[in-house]
């Protein structure tokens, strides 16, 4: 099964993983099941832009049984790959949405952004702290470009180009204008899975070092060992997208501790399995919740 956007050439600048992930999102976005859990208009302006086929690639899933069988052979063959974004987007986002309120958090960052809509979705409903996305430069410019044609007003949005490989995040940030002194929200979602061991511990370091007491960092991360009941459902082994195979493993059960021992304090976890209890009867057992995938909340 490929995992990439819509039309994506292999040297488009954005990932796999990110280009297949907005795609989805327009596609689930066009059902009326499904469309209003996500209740993300902005995920086809990005689908939209991957290539110069995919306007056209993408309408074609405005025919219904087209779209029904593009879904169900999906979720046939890897059970959750598409109806992920149907309950980790809406958590995550109200995750984020709590964590500004209760903070007062003047700033918001973004890590790892690639193709993700969250600073639209909270701008269109007037939430609109200083958000710093954060990516490689091509990826960064990409979203400037479809930035162009969304109709919302995003000058409060700074994305900030990082070379992993020569530059720190950090460095960046405050060269954009991060504030270290005050109180922050930061947001990693489907990002730590795909980050080196040692990368991950710098991240945890700069969210407790470089910011104020009480801010508050809002993350998914997986375990990459197969669960005995996992059955069928697929594993984060499952996911080596297009060579971004996953690479930090962090079980439930050693979450409280992992983050304790980097400075901060565990306030929320979401496990697979409590999402199971929350989405199970939704929409008559459609939604598939993937064993591997957990999401938290952390205070500094």
């Amino acid at each position: 099964m490929e995992f990439r956007g819509i039309g994506q050439a292999p040297d488009n600048p954005v990932t796999g993983t990110a280009a297949w992930l907005s795609s989805v999102c327009a596609i689930m976005s066009k059902d009326p099941a499904f469309g209003p859990m996500l209740n993300d208009p902005y995920a086809a302006h990005f689908a939209s832009r991957i290539s110069p086929q995919a306007p056209a690639l993408l309408a074609a899933y405005d025919d219904e049984t087209y779209r029904s069988a593009f879904i169900e052979e999906r979720e046939r063959v890897l059970p959750g790959t598409l109806t992920v974004v149907c309950y980790r987007k809406p958590e995550m986002e109200r995750l984020t949405r709590e964590a500004l309120a209760a903070t007062g958090a003047a700033q918001l960052v973004v890590m790892g952004v690639g193709c993700d809509t969250l600073a639209l979705r909270l701008a269109r409903d007037g939430i609109t702290p200083k958000v710093f996305e954060i990516d490689r430069p091509p990826v960064i410019d990409y979203r400037n470009q479809v930035f162009e044609s969304v109709p919302l007003d995003l000058a409060h949005v700074r994305g900030v180009g990082v070379d992993f490989d020569h530059q720190t995040f950090g460095e960046m940030l405050l060269a954009a204008g991060y504030d270290p002194g005050a109180r922050t929200v930061f947001f990693a979602e489907g990002l730590l899975g795909y980050v080196q061991p040692e990368a991950v511990d710098e991240i945890f370091r700069f969210v407790r070092d470089g910011s104020a007491p009480g801010s508050r960092f809002v993350f998914s991360f997986t375990e990459n060992r197969r669960p005995e009941s996992a059955n069928r459902t697929p594993t984060a082994a499952d996911l080596d997208i297009q060579g971004e195979p996953p690479v930090f493993d962090l079980p439930p059960a050693e979450a409280r501790t992992y983050v304790e021992s980097r400075g901060l304090k565990l306030l929320e976890l979401l496990t697979a399995r409590d999402l199971k209890a929350k989405y199970r009867d939704r929409l008559a057992g459609r939604i598939r919740v993937l064993n591997f995938m957990h999401l938290a909340v952390a205070e500094i």
